[in-house]
Order: structure tokens, then C-alpha cells, then sequence
């Protein structure tokens, strides 16, 4: 009997899967003996079970933990080792984040690239060249996207061109100037990035959203951001380098190595700030940075809305806040991390203690008030709190969406979401969508479902808790790319776990195919190769830190003297017969777990090359375009991708990529029910989702090749704007 095909699928996820023996460690010698697999009743098919999806009410902030007396935040508790007042630091992180002195050039913000539903929607001056570094369909600097340069791969034509983000122009830092822009020596060569004499340059990548990603495990879409947070850098405890200053109590400075875990959002934060694509000339240091903040009056630039929910106390009129950055800094944070009389040496330069930690600061008080901008309040949510009772949260989803789509209703929303939860086949009616875009937060690469470690109501499932005790590590999996057909009749399989030979037998030792390698290989967990662009032109997860290390952990673990401390768990093949109480119709190894779970073997395969995080899907609807390329401007466009198997065949394609069959209306019910997973917060930018104002450069002006076209974002308080966000290219989301 031929395997079930959708193995390939299954295998990708966990969470169906409950096991026995969890208390068993696996041998750290590496050394396995031929494992002989009993199923009386035969080989056969197993179909995966239901997943449903769940309210992001349930998963707890990984930073912000609910108070269990009144309900109301409070912080972890390794945070408070930093932080002195959590209202204050919020506070602090917002204005960081959307302060406009931060960049080089007085205009470029954090949230210049993140103002969008936490994404960035502009369409003039958003092209970057791609890997073979000319402009594939637009010309000229002042080029901008329409519909009709999408999607950028289809069956006629093919380009390699970015839709990324606008930064600054390539310059070198000089010298600060204060409230200004910084003394710069423009810099006309700079490989790597699209740029045209002048011109702002553009990111390689689109541009990921911010909104939830205080749930993502790693960030950036090749996850250089790390877990752990060093206080200085992307690179966690890659960087072993990496200190900040801490003042004694006898006043003295010591240099301090720190981590603080589950802090992906700080790591991610302190990335762009100095990048001299971004927002810095090259050159500028973090302790710049804080000098030039320091003496600047905060979010000076900017109009900021008095009933906004986080600075509307602070407001000041006509533009930024009523205090100082040192004044915020100082409620903040504990005073040994800013507080000494000690002047602080760095590359021969004199600073204080709290310019020589600023980025500490930076990334901590980012990452805090980025964990206030939880979107958890969709129809959908609302639905799944109801216990799938509530059909009229869906049927005024359904009202909005009809304005795009006439005649859909609550039910197009609830079969758009069968097809997400359910398997394909044998018998199941879905694609299952869920074992990539898995929990509440739409992604396998959260922090819930890469530490084992329960977070509020949702907890952790069983099959990874089970993993996690026994000593596996969840960042890592295996899986088969491809198996031979069990023959029907057979009720013995052998397997080699060192080199994953696989052999059908029957009990009697008879057997009924030779000996043959099954196509196995390892992955990061929640990074897949799609097959949107070609590998090459774009390594992501595989490719290096700045220290020589692959960003893959696949990769770095194979590199230890000996991978095998590193537990991997893996995919199991199906069978018919009683199983386990616990584990029901799967080819278990000699322990009790699924049959290519094991130690990491130093040469074995791994599918790493070309990955990128599973996003989120949640308010997708308004973070067009879609992918890392951008390359896609609708979701049924996105739809359209998945179903033709995606763009490129790349030797390393997840094994759950390949053409399925869909019809036009099942497409639509995909489309609407993704629309439905768009909280009304964010699409009317209502608190806790309101900002202040921000100018963004919009390509160059006509009249100028070194000034900017500016685009106004106006400030909105806590009650939300007039009017409600829009498009990409203000595109329908059904538009093929």
C-alpha cells in the first residue's frame, strides 16, 4: 500500500502528535542499531487530526505578563534587573521608535518603514534591483510601482526586481550636529543596494510587520535577530564580544556580558538604527546616536496627539514632548546601568555611562512598547472567544468584506478556515495551511512553539512538550522529503537511523524490496524554502553572521565537534494496527518516538539553503506586498502562489509546496476568511495602535534629484482616525 503522500505535510508539524516514553532521553553517543518495526495489522494510511485555530487571547505576552489580581501588564520578571518603571519605558520605546531625528538625515524613523499596519505600503521609490542589479520592468529613479508590475514571476515573464523600503542615502558619518542632520560625506559606492547618485537607497528585502512580532522566536525574515538579546547588537550569544557597562556600588565600571532571553524584538530593534541602509551613515556609533537624542527635544519634529494612549500626558504643542530623553531614560531604567560620575572610553572616544549604553537602552525600551502592539481582536478572535457560537462577529466581517466581494457571507469566512485547518487528503477537505502557519499566532517560528514553554491559556501541545522533556530541541526538525511505497501486505519495515537506509520486510524475514535511502533532511523549525525566487539569489536563513557562522542552527549545530548532543525530532511513518494508547497509527523508533527522531548527525542533509520565517497572517490584508520580495501584491494573488506550487522548483522547495487543486470560490473563501483575521484596532489605527505624526520620503521630487517627495502620516490618538487604513496600491484583495 502506497504511503499517504501528505506525510510530506504532516511531517511539518508537530502538534497532532502525542507520544509515550517522554521521560526517555536519547543516547548522546550518536550510536544506533538497526531499528526492526512490527505492525501486524500492516502499513496503511493515517490521517493527520483536526487542528483548530485559537484566539491570540490566549498565548501570554512573552514580555508582558498579565497581572493575575487586576489584569493589567506587568513586566517579566528578568526585565526588572533593567527596568525601573514600565509606563516610563514604554513611553520611551514609542518615541524611539518613532522619532525622526533617530535617522542620519532628520527624517528617517524606526517607524518610517513601519507605519502600515507595522508594514509599509508606499509604492515610489520602492524598487530595489535584486541579484542581477538592474531594474527588470521600471526605469529611471522617480520609477513606481502599479498593479500592473505584479505579480513579478507569472507564466509570461519573470523579474528578480525587490519591492523593499526606501532608507537613506549612501553617506559617512562625520560628526554629529545636534537636531539637525548629521555632518556627512556622501559615499556613491556601496555594493549590494540598488542606488542611483543620490537617491535613498532601497532594502533587498519587503518590509516584515512589527505588530505581533513580539511572538516571533527570532526576527528579520532570515532570522539574524537573535533570542537572545546581548544589549548591543542583532547577534545574541553569537557575539561573544558583545558587553555593556554597569556602575558599582562603589562607583566603579565594569564591563558586563548579558543575555536576556525570548528578547528577539531588542535584537531586532538595535539592527536598523546603525544600518548604512536604513537610517544611519555609515560610521555612526550607538553612542552617537544617544548624544545627538540626548540633546534633542524629543520627537521635536513631529505633532503628537494629546489623547495619544502612550504620550498624550507628554505632549507638547505645536510639536514633540513636554520632557527630556534623559528625563524619560532616567524613570526607566535602574540607575546602575545609566548613573556614574566615571566617563565611559570607547575607540578613543570619551562618553558617559548612559551614551556608552544606549543601545541596552534602545532595544529594551523598543521591544517593550512593541509588545504593547498585540493585535488579538479580529472578527475571527472574537469567534474562536465565543466558542465558535458567535456567527455574527463573521457576518459583520462578511458586511465589510462584500464592499470588495459581493455576496460574501459568514459561511465563505468559515470555509476559508476549514481549508486552512483541515489536511488535504486522503480524507480531508483542506490544504492545511495551519502545520506552517500553526496557534494563534499564524507562525511555527514563535516563541511558544520553539521553547516549550506554555504561554497564558494556550500552553504548549503535547507532542512538543513531551519533545521539549525528553530533550529535543524544538528549533530543529526532520523530515522526509520523499519515501519509497510500503508494499501492500508487509508487516515489518527496517531502519537505519545513521543513514536512514529503509527496507520492507515481512516477520518471517522475508525481503520484499532491497534496501533503499529515504530522501531525509533537517530543518530550522518555522524557516521554509516556497520557492518564491531562485536560492542563489538569495541564501536567507544560510546565510552568515559577521563572525563566519551560518544564521541556520541546523547549520551551527552541525558544525559542533559532535552534533549529536543536539536532539532532533522527526517525522513518522504511518501504520494500521491499535499503536499506543498515546500514539495511535505511527511508526515509533526504539524509544517511543516518531521514527527520524534522533541526534543531529554531522553530514546528514539539511533543507536550509533559501529559507525564510513563516510570517504572521494576521492584518495581512494591509501589509501588501507580500513575501520577501514583495513580489505579490493581492492575497489572491497569494492564493494563486500556493496553489500552483509555487514559482521556482529550488532543490531545497518544503516539501509542502506543490500545486493542489482550488477552485475560484474556495480561493475567495481563503481570501475572505484572511480578511477576517484583521483587527478593527489596527485597520482604524485605534489605540493601543495610534502614533504620532511621521513625514516619510516618498521618492524624489521632480524638480530635485536630492530632495524627497514627503508623504504626511498624521498623529492619532487613542480613539483612531477618520478614516481607515488602505491598500497596497489601494488594490482590492480579490483582484487576481
Amino acid at each position: 500500500m502506497e504511503l499517504i503522500k501528505n506525510e510530506k505535510m504532516r511531517s511539518l508539524n508537530r502538534r497532532f502528535l502525542s507520544f509515550v516514553f517522554a521521560s526517555l532521553l536519547l543516547s548522546n553517543s550518536g550510536k544506533s542499531q538497526l531499528q526492526i518495526i512490527d505492525a501486524p495489522a500492516g502499513f496503511g494510511n493515517a490521517v493527520a487530526p483536526f487542528i483548530p485555530l485559537e484566539s491570540l487571547k490566549k498565548v501570554g505576552n512573552p514580555i508582558l505578563l498579565k497581572n493575575v489580581t487586576n489584569g493589567n501588564p506587568s513586566l517579566r520578571v528578568d526585565l526588572t534587573n533593567y527596568v525601573s518603571d514600565l509606563n516610563s519605558a514604554i513611553q520611551l520605546g514609542k518615541s524611539f521608535f518613532w522619532e525622526m531625528q533617530a535617522g542620519s538625515d532628520n527624517r528617517t524613523a524606526c517607524a518610517s518603514c513601519h507605519f502600515q499596519a507595522g508594514a509599509d505600503n508606499r509604492s515610489k521609490g520602492q524598487i530595489h534591483s535584486g541579484s542581477n542589479g538592474k531594474l527588470d520592468d521600471l526605469s529611471g529613479k522617480r520609477s513606481h510601482f502599479t498593479s500592473e508590475n505584479f505579480p513579478f514571476t507569472s507564466g509570461v515573464e519573470d523579474r528578480d526586481d525587490i519591492a523593499g523600503s526606501q532608507g537613506v542615502r549612501p553617506m559617512d558619518f562625520v560628526r554629529l550636529r545636534y537636531s539637525k542632520p548629521d555632518a556627512v560625506a556622501p559615499e556613491l559606492k556601496r555594493s549590494g543596494e540598488f542606488q542611483n547618485g543620490p537617491n535613498r537607497q532601497v532594502t533587498g528585502r519587503n518590509t516584515p510587520s512589527v505588530i505581533n512580532a513580539i511572538f516571533n522566536h527570532r526576527n528579520f525574515w532570515d532570522g539574524r535577530a537573535q533570542a537572545e538579546f546581548n544589549g548591543v547588537n542583532p547577534f545574541g550569544n553569537r557575539d561573544t564580544n558583545a558587553h555593556v557597562w554597569e556602575a558599582l556600588a562603589d562607583g566603579s565600571l565594569q564591563r558586563r556580558s548579558i543575555l536576556i532571553t525570548n528578547a528577539s524584538t531588542a535584537s531586532q530593534a538595535v539592527g536598523p538604527a546603525l544600518n548604512g541602509v536604513e537610517m544611519s551613515a555609515s560610521g555612526r556609533s550607538f553612542p552617537h546616536l544617544g548624544r545627538k537624542l540626548f540633546r534633542s527635544k524629543p520627537l521635536g519634529l513631529q505633532q503628537v496627539s494629546p489623547t495619544d494612549s502612550v504620550l498624550g500626558a507628554l505632549a507638547d504643542s505645536p510639536k514633540g514632548l513636554n520632557t527630556s530623553y534623559e528625563a524619560l531614560l532616567q524613570r526607566s531604567f535602574q540607575p546602575r546601568w545609566w548613573s556614574s560620575p566615571n566617563p565611559v572610553m570607547i575607540e578613543n572616544t570619551t562618553n558617559s555611562l548612559m551614551e556608552a549604553n544606549f543601545s541596552l537602552f534602545w532595544g529594551i525600551a523598543i521591544m517593550l512598547y512593541e509588545a504593547t502592539l498585540v493585535s488579538d481582536d479580529s472578527p475571527l478572535d472574537q469567534y474562536f472567544d465565543s466558542s465558535r457560537n458567535d456567527l455574527g462577529v463573521l457576518e459583520a466581517a462578511a458586511a465589510r468584506i462584500r464592499q470588495d466581494m459581493p455576496g460574501v457571507t459568514a459561511t465563505n469566512i468559515l470555509n476559508g478556515l476549514a481549508l486552512f485547518e483541515q489536511d488535504m487528503q486522503p480524507n480531508g477537505n483542506g490544504l492545511g495551511c495551519i502545520l506552517c502557519h500553526s496557534g494563534p499566532e499564524t507562525t511555527s517560528a514563535s516563541v511558544r512553539h520553539l521553547t516549550g514553554v506554555g504561554l497564558g491559556n494556550a500552553g504548549v501541545d503535547v507532542g512538543d512538550l513531551a519533545a521539549f522533556n525528553a530533550g529535543f530541541d524544538l528549533r530543529l526538525e526532520r523530515m522526509f522529503g520523499s519515501h519509497p511505497p510500503v508494499p501492500a501486505g508487509i508487516d515489518q519495515v527496517v531502519f537505519n537511523p545513521t543513514n536512514y537506509i529503509f527496507q520492507a520486510t515481512r516477520s518471517n524475514g522475508v525481503a520484499l524490496m532491497p534496501p533503499v535511502p529515504i530522501n531525509v533532511s533537517v530543518y530550522d523549525t518555522g524557516w521554509y524554502n516556497i520557492g518564491v525566487r531562485p536560492t542563489a539569489e538569495d541564501l536567507g536563513l544560510d546565510g552568515l553572521d559577521p563572525f563566519g557562522n551560518s544564521l541556520a542552527w541546523t547549520r551551527l549545530f552541525q558544525a559542533l565537534p559532535e552534533p549529536g548532543v543536539i536532539k532532533v525530532f522527526g517525522g513518522a511513518l504511518p501504520k494500521l494496527g491499535a499503536g499506543t494508547p498515546t500514539f495511535t497509527d505511527q511508526v515509533l523508533n526504539a524509544i517511543g518516538f516518531p521514527i527520524l527522531s534522533g541526534p543531529l548527525l554531522k553530514n546528514e542533509a539539511n533543507d536550509v539553503a533559501g529559507n525564510f520565517k513563516v510570517s504572521s497572517l494576521r492584518n495581512i490584508e494591509f501589509t501588501g506586498p507580500y513575501f520577501h520580495n514583495g513580489g505579490q501584491s493581492t492575497l489572491r494573488q497569494v492564493v494563486a502562489f500556493y496553489k500552483r506550487g509555487g514559482d521556482f522548483d529550488n532543490p531545497t522547495l518544503a516539501p509542502a509546496i506543490r500545486p493542489f487543486p482550488l477552485s475560484g470560490e474556495q480561493a475567495n473563501d481563503l481570501v475572505a476568511f484572511m480578511m477576517a483575521l484583521t483587527d478593527e484596532r489596527v485597520r482604524w489605527q485605534r489605540a493601543p495602535f495610534d502614533h504620532p505624526q511621521l513625514l516619510i520620503p516618498e521618492g524624489e521630487r521632480e524638480d530635485s534629484e536630492d530632495k524627497d517627495e514627503m508623504l504626511e502620516i498624521p498623529a492619532v490618538g487613542r480613539a483612531g482616525a477618520d478614516t481607515p487604513l488602505e491598500r497596497f496600491l489601494k488594490l482590492n484583495p480579490f483582484d487576481p
